[in-house]
């Protein structure tokens, strides 16, 4: 029995997304056992868990009843998975997924019922709220500043030169020459690292592939790479008419993607005529990772305003026109902790200690995870906008948390 229908619409709207985004038909065959549970890595985990929070959310909205909420997660990822294996190619059922689905259901049905300890919570319950949220901001902005590391570098390494890649297509152009920081790199597995192993570990380096363009076509191809045993440490990678530059860092230890930045219309297509040399450039400097053709370049800050990005389902190659996504991440994490610290000292109930103790936690909260995490962890801190886009979630958070406040003030007078 449906008792809120605006609950009712976001789950079927909500649960559109799901069926789309998991029943679509993928080219190749499915890889994966269906007893796997980790097998994806845990990025794949919990993106499972992520996609049915929402959905377990709206049905709790919509039907006011846990048990049949959650037992409609269960039958719905139970139906994805029995599809997956019998009718929709390509795509790997596993109960690795059917547990973080049936997890990421209940968490959201858990949520729909408790919502009004969050949303309208005491003082002193919304004290403990954003102290705990504040160090939950401060967390996630560090583990994003060191996960933005450089990835761990073995001694043997693997020179890619054009390799031929699924998903890619052949590289069109002429690979004349590949070096970093000077030092020739040839292809195949050298008998040393030739010092390019302290290299990527360091801040500062940057890997040249010299490349003919005369017959280039606009293609999707690996130019570069330079490989372990089991992952990509830097690739140079050409998009159409684009150049990306990818540095494994320590998010990709643990299968969260790494970072990877984009130059926009930077090749020129080959007529067949005259050769084009140019130079295609990979560069890690500092804090900043940049891809180059001769003089152009896109650098990208490593802040921890990407911490969405790690975490991602789908591999994106940055540019400078996305910032938003970074000032939508942090305005999303701060909201919370301005919400429920403006509860927490609303009208003159709260004393001058908790209010203190407030702007003491928001002030900790965003020093540490803007500012002192990236320090420690060599990236780059907060730029100026990423700061106005924190301070504009806490705002937000502020005004969002009025009826909340109100209906305290109710509560105190009544």
């Amino acid at each position: 029995m449906i008792r809120n229908w605006g609950g009712a619409a976001l789950a079927a709207v909500t649960l559109a997304t799901i069926l789309f985004a998991t029943l679509t038909p993928t080219p190749g065959a499915p890889t994966l056992s269906f007893w796997c549970i980790l097998c994806s890595g845990f990025l794949d985990f919990s993106a499972n868990v992520v996609m049915f929070v929402p959905l377990g959310f709206a049905l709790m909205l919509a039907t006011e009843r846990r048990w049949i909420s959650f037992i409609a997660c269960v039958a719905t990822t139970l139906c994805i998975e029995l599809l997956q294996v019998r009718v929709v190619a390509g795509r790997d059922a596993s109960l690795g997924d059917l547990l973080a689905n049936t997890l990421g259901g209940g968490i959201g049905v858990a949520l729909a019922h408790w919502r009004a300890v969050f949303l309208f919570p005491r003082p002193t319950a919304a004290r403990g709220f954003a102290l705990a949220w504040a160090a939950l901001f401060a967390a996630v902005c560090g583990l994003a500043s060191a996960g933005l590391r450089p990835a761990t570098v073995p001694r043997s390494l693997w020179i890619q030169w054009t390799p031929p890649r699924r998903g890619f297509e052949p590289f069109t152009g002429q690979l004349l020459a590949f070096d970093v920081n000077g030092i020739d790199l040839p292809v195949g597995w050298p008998e040393t690292s030739l010092g390019v192993d302290r290299l990527l570990r360091g801040p500062t380096w940057a890997a040249t592939a010299t490349i003919a363009a005369d017959r280039l076509q606009p293609r999707r191809s690996v130019i570069v790479r330079i490989a372990e045993e089991y992952g990509v440490l830097v690739s140079i990678e050409q998009m159409g008419v684009h150049v990306t530059c990818m540095q494994k860092t320590r998010a990709g230890d643990f299968r969260f993607h790494s970072p990877k930045v984009r130059l926009e219309n930077a090749l020129p297509l080959g007529n067949g005529e005259a050769p084009s040399i140019v130079s295609v450039r990979c560069i890690r400097d500092g804090g900043t990772l940049v891809a180059g053709v001769d003089e152009r370049r896109e650098a990208l800050r490593l802040s921890p305003g990407l911490g969405w990005l790690l975490a991602w389902p789908l591999e994106i190659a940055l540019t400078r026109a996305l910032w938003w996504a970074n000032a939508l991440w942090l305005i999303g994490l701060a909201i919370p902790l301005g919400y429920w610290a403006a509860v927490a000292t609303w009208a003159d109930i709260a004393s001058r200690r908790s209010r203190a103790m407030m702007a003491l936690a928001l002030a900790s909260s965003l020093a540490v995870g803007l500012v002192l995490a990236p320090i420690a962890a060599g990236t780059a801190v907060a730029a100026i906008w990423e700061w106005g886009a924190a301070l504009s979630g806490l705002a937000l958070g502020y005004v969002l948390s009025c009826p909340s406040r109100r209906r305290g003030l109710r509560r105190v007078i009544s």
